[in-house]
């Protein structure tokens, strides 16, 4: 891993403050307010929460923000996200630029790497889903979709039967990138560039000393493993190909699907705690105070997927292994409906 330098940090810092002080003084001197791309450079040059972290972290996050100022649209075509819908990943995508500006610029592959995710959409030509939905008029008031493999959904839609998983199942490397996660695991990165011009490269907590050298604070958060179910909040036409899906249940009523699955999943293990709303998404670098349930929120790299959650975890840390289990909670043919390919 390639890590960042205290003379690194010092340049840039100097290099940040005059660029500060210039959209200052453009601000007060100059006809008209500042453009909203400029009020967004003097964010992150008043605090460039990033310039202490490593090439290959800032890699990642340049690749997270990309996907998601991205979208595929219902002709099948990928557009950028309007900036009135959701400008976060703007302001996330203007702040990268300026720390690669003062890294030298973006590295070679690092655009073509962010884009991969996006060209796998078109691998076999059109999106599976212009022609999944093709001509399918979607509810009026709101519902969920459940993405996946017709064989499995019909039979979820005729008789209720369906697969519940344990979060830790979700970690595994024969998923694609759209969902293998560490479900159990919450990253947070504290910066520490200030605290590395000082000299300082550890703190002590409770008695340890934690050194985080030329890196900052990486702060994970682990919960004990627990049960969900996955859903979307909408039709979005690049759910069928990340989820390997050639149908889409389209799920109507989605308080009475979650009373439903709730009944069933409690009377087979008691005294467990049921959660069903969407999902926090959470920047690692800025979001500190964001999750208050772990178990609801999930890294912005993920945010494009707009995941609604049904969870289940235990109200004490006393369980078993989880493994996967099948709950059968009857017919859905009067709130659900199939649309596949």
């Amino acid at each position: 891993m390639t890590f960042v330098s205290v003379e690194q940090i010092r340049q840039r810092l100097a290099d940040y403050e005059d660029r500060r002080k210039q959209l200052e003084w453009k601000s007060e001197n100059t006809v008209g307010r500042l453009r909203r791309y400029e009020v967004w450079e003097h964010h992150y040059f008043s605090d460039p929460y990033l310039t202490g972290a490593s090439d290959e972290r800032l890699r990642e996050r340049f690749r997270d923000i990309f996907v998601n100022v991205t979208e595929l649209n219902g002709d099948g075509k990928i557009g950028l996200l309007p900036i009135e819908q959701d400008s976060i990943f703007i302001q996330k995508f203007t702040h990268i630029q300026q720390e690669f500006g003062g890294r030298g610029g973006v590295p070679v592959g690092v655009i073509e790497n962010a884009r991969k995710p996006i060209l796998r959409y078109f691998e076999n030509g059109d999106p599976i889903a212009v022609r999944m939905f093709d001509g399918y008029a979607a509810p009026q008031s709101p519902f969920v979709v459940k993405y996946g493999k017709r064989e499995f959904l019909e039979e979820m839609l005729k008789y209720g039967r369906m697969r519940i998983s344990p979060a830790s199942f979700y970690n595994q490397d024969q998923f694609s990138d759209a969902i293998k996660d560490d479900e159990v695991t919450r990253n947070f990165f504290i910066p520490t560039y200030r605290d590395r011009l000082k000299g300082e490269f550890h703190f002590d907590f409770d008695g340890h000393r934690l050194e985080y050298g030329d890196d900052d604070i990486v702060m994970p958060l682990v919960m004990p493993d627990y049960f969900l179910i996955s859903l979307c909040d909408h039709i979005y036409y690049r759910m069928p190909i990340d989820f390997d899906a050639d149908a889409a249940l389209i799920i109507k009523n989605p308080e009475l699907f979650a009373r439903h699955v709730i009944s069933q999943f409690l009377a087979r293990w008691p005294g467990w705690l049921p959660m069903f709303r969407p999902l926090t998404y959470y920047d690692p670098y800025r979001d500190y105070g964001k999750v208050r349930v772990p178990e609801l929120s999930k890294h912005f790299g993920y945010s494009y997927q707009r995941e609604v959650r049904l969870a289940f975890t235990a109200r004490d840390y006393h369980r078993p292994q989880l493994e996967p289990e099948f709950l059968t909670i009857g017919p859905m043919t009067e709130y659900a409906e199939l649309v596949a390919a």
